[in-house]
């Protein structure tokens, strides 16, 4: 995945890509990292809850990271629902 937050495959990382798959309801599953700002993490829930996707919290901005084979910090990802 490249680091301006384009997909590979059906991962999603970045916070205004993740909003607009949440807005679109396109987002099977959003990722947020326990340890990224709590203005994300307010806005993120926000949307997730009003289009009923759920939300894992359970990894760090480094774990995200990982997942999404950037080299930055990544403080919200999603999986993208199958078409």
């Amino acid at each position: 995945m490249k680091t301006d937050g384009t997909p590979a495959g059906n991962i999603t990382a970045g916070y205004n890509s993740t909003l607009k798959l949440i807005k679109n309801r396109e987002a099977e599953i959003v990722y947020l990292a326990f340890d990224c700002s709590d203005a994300i993490k307010d806005k993120v829930r926000s949307a997730a809850a009003l289009n009923e996707i759920r939300v894992d919290e359970t990894m760090s901005m480094q774990q995200l990271s990982v997942m999404c084979k950037i080299d930055v910090g990544c403080a919200v990802c999603a999986i993208r629902r199958s078409k």
